[in-house]
């Protein structure tokens, strides 16, 4: 009777029973979060990454896309909570799935893939059932912002709120992955708002919905009302309804507009007095007050992306030496950075910067050597440029695992996507006619 008591644990306390099931690569996967870091597959990018362990759990934060991965229990591969199996084995995907590669290959070319501005414009002007779902909802906006954004913004926002279009069958499909991130059930947009407000009236979310909330929890006080604060009215559920679903909306234009600025006004007031005076100084070198004196940069919606990517790009470059944003910061390399804020819109958009990036690229270090920005690989998630918004949030103290911080990041990108395509001259409005009438 002894032996039928004895668990299947005990009898595999044997060393090599263990390595035979386990393989070895347990003790290595604690060596590594040890360590802090390990380089591996990540599967919400699918590229190769350097990936950091959170704290002193097993939880692995992938640098590049910010994706959360678990350990695989079976070869220690840092991999997404979702694609950990439940089973007695919890393998995960790399075990079983060996198609890591092909994914990867049709990530890049997908992210690669040059988009015209008259395909641009196609996009948006394309009639599909995604839209009208969004019309209908008062989402038109927001998801007509998505579909102008590259495809690799888009990858990245669906990261952020928690699943990866790599290897669906939406990825390729602009209007299906607009609509996927407004709408998946329980992680997207529309349904990460309730978690947000916790009400009890579970109302149809609308754009305006999305931003009142942000705009509430991140920007006024607890002892100050609405109306202190932002110039834009409060706008009822029943209005803000119409509003949404009409041609021009004001209102939400103007709200949209003053959210960006006020997260770019409450990030300049974190910065300390050094780092003020050292920005002054930059803003008045030759390089930036060419860029600053381009006339595409003077319309009133480029505004609140200008001023932020100044701002971002001067802390980043300062925290580039490893410190906590004291570092010397050149004009050229500002100039540099602020323009790859600006991308993004459709191909041949460097020819309009040409003039201001020649002139700062012709930096020469002290020791002769001509110095080149860090680019981002052709096809990779770092092109989404959000490394400046995890900043933001640092600064701001926002946790990136609430509701709030999981949201912010994705709203940011489509409200500077908004100026990005003020630079070009196109206007969201403009391609909403056909859709209310």
């Amino acid at each position: 009777g002894g032996w039928s008591r004895m668990s299947w644990a005990a009898c595999c306390s044997n060393k090599q029973m263990q390595d035979m099931f386990f393989g070895e690569s347990n003790s290595a996967m604690y060596r590594d979060a040890a360590k802090g870091r390990r380089e591996a597959a990540c599967q919400w990018c699918f590229e190769h990454v350097q990936m950091f362990v959170l704290g002193k759990s097993l939880i692995w934060v992938c640098d590049n896309c910010k994706g959360i991965s678990e350990a695989c229990e079976k070869c220690g591969q840092p991999v997404k909570q979702a694609l950990v199996r439940k089973d007695n084995y919890k393998t995960c995907s790399i075990c079983f799935l060996k198609n890591f590669k092909k994914l990867e290959k049709a990530k890049t070319d997908y992210i690669v893939k040059p988009r015209t501005r008259l395909m641009l414009e196609k996009d948006l002007e394309k009639v599909t059932n995604f839209r009208e779902n969004a019309a209908k909802a008062g989402l038109l906006r927001p998801f007509l912002f998505l579909v102008s954004l590259p495809a690799v913004a888009r990858l990245q926002a669906a990261i952020n709120l928690g699943w990866t279009f790599i290897g669906s069958a939406h990825m390729g499909d602009a209007h299906a992955e607009a609509w996927e991130i407004l709408s998946r059930k329980d992680v997207g947009l529309r349904d990460r708002m309730y978690k947000l407000r916790d009400t009890l009236l579970r109302r149809e979310v609308n754009w305006h919905s999305i931003l009142l909330p942000l705009c509430e929890e991140l920007c006024v006080p607890a002892y100050m009302n609405w109306s202190e604060e932002f110039v834009s009215p409060k706008m009822s559920y029943p209005e803000a309804l119409k509003e949404c679903h009409q041609v021009k909306s004001p209102n939400l234009n103007s709200l949209e507009n003053e959210f960006s600025d006020k997260i770019g006004k409450h990030q300049r007031a974190r910065m300390s007095s050094l780092q003020a005076c050292s920005l002054a100084e930059i803003k008045n070198s030759e390089h930036v007050r060419k860029l600053l004196g381009m006339p595409q940069l003077q319309p009133q919606a480029v505004q609140p992306l200008l001023s932020y990517s100044i701002d971002s790009s001067f802390l980043m470059l300062a925290r580039r030496d490893g410190s906590d944003g004291t570092g010397h910061v050149d004009a050229e390399d500002l100039v540099q950075e602020v323009v790859a804020c600006f991308s993004g819109v459709c191909e041949g958009e460097e020819a309009m910067f040409e003039e201001v990036i020649a002139a700062a690229k012709t930096k020469v270090c002290s020791d002769g050597v001509v110095m080149e920005r860090d680019t981002a690989p052709p096809g990779s998630i770092l092109n989404a440029n959000i490394s400046t918004f995890w900043l933001t949030m640092d600064l701001l103290d926002i946790d990136t695992s609430t509701a709030a911080g999981k949201i912010l990041p994705v709203v940011l990108q489509m409200l500077f996507h908004k100026s990005r395509l003020a630079i070009h001259g196109l206007k969201i409005e403009d391609f909403i006619r056909g859709d209310f009438e």
